[in-house]
């Protein structure tokens, strides 16, 4: 089996993370030779979700063909820590599951987003219950809060420098911050303040962490003005102030020199459909 690679999927609410998460996720297990006809123990890759509330089971069922489907939370990864490092579940609940403590977790800054890294990078750390998946991609938080998650190692680092939880922390940024392990996908609309929130993003993640990541301009328009010349009016002034987004968005990746990877606006609604032509686009051009 290959070395284990992950890949958080994260930008503005509302640029279609979530779908490009598991257009990525089908992607992967394509380009790994994986079909769903084959008998296996287990999918070569996992689509994980770090919201309370699951997008995929009600979007694609509970069991989709191309890869595993888990539902991640900060509690439950800090549960999973907890009982790995106590052993005994009636020591976590007398350590964590008191009102007192609890209160403490809850206000504690950056724990939760430890966790659910420190569950992230489990195999490689060899450190709790390993995750033997090719490909792990994360459906992560939106763009302010993943920045958090990622700066949550090295902050709690500073703080606590001793001990099993110090070792852990500095472990766990250490692996983040490996770009043959670790990538991090962009997803923008290509609009202009999706794009320059974009690019903020792809500094502050270059610069803090090592990590060049891979941007995407989804619902691209693979047309010019010129090819609406003999539509109504009404659609060509539509396009044409979407084109014009488009060439903004464009212009502030290139002006940074940002490299980009657009991704088309696919016309269609049968989610199974839709799912097969994104991640054939991604196998193309992309992985």
């Amino acid at each position: 089996m290959q070395k284990q690679q992950i890949h958080f999927v994260t930008g503005k609410g509302g640029v279609g993370k979530s779908f490009f998460a598991a257009a990525l996720a089908q992607g992967l297990a394509k380009k790994a030779n994986f079909s769903p006809s084959k008998t296996v123990s287990h999918k070569p890759i996992l689509l994980a979700e770090f919201n309370d509330h699951s997008f995929y089971q009600e979007y694609l069922g509970n069991n989709p063909a191309y890869f595993d489907l888990a539902q991640w939370t900060g509690t439950e990864c800090l549960k999973e820590y907890a009982l790995h490092l106590l052993k005994v579940e009636t020591l976590y609940k007398l350590f964590f599951a008191n009102p007192i403590s609890k209160a403490l977790i809850d206000v504690s800054p950056g724990l939760h987003e430890l966790a659910i890294l420190g569950r992230a990078t489990s195999l490689p750390r060899k450190h709790g219950p390993p995750l033997k998946y090719q490909h792990m991609v994360f459906d992560a938080f939106s763009t302010g809060h993943f920045l958090t998650m990622f700066r949550s190692p090295a902050g709690l680092a500073k703080i606590i420098q001793f001990g099993p939880m110090g070792e852990q922390t500095r472990s766990i940024d250490q692996w983040i911050r490996n770009p043959e392990f670790c990538h991090v996908h962009l997803v923008s609309l290509p609009e202009e303040l999706p794009a320059t929130e974009t690019a903020e993003l792809y500094h502050s993640i270059k610069e803090e962490f090592g990590l060049t990541p891979k941007v995407y301009l989804n619902k691209y328009f693979f047309f010019k003005k010129a090819d609406l010349k003999n539509e109504p009016e009404s659609v060509k002034k539509y396009f044409t102030n979407m084109l014009e987004q488009q060439e903004l968005a464009e212009n502030i990746f290139t002006d940074q020199k940002i490299k980009f990877t657009p991704v088309p606006l696919i016309p269609e609604i049968d989610t199974e459909k839709l799912l097969h032509e994104a991640s054939e686009y991604l196998v193309k051009e992309v992985l």
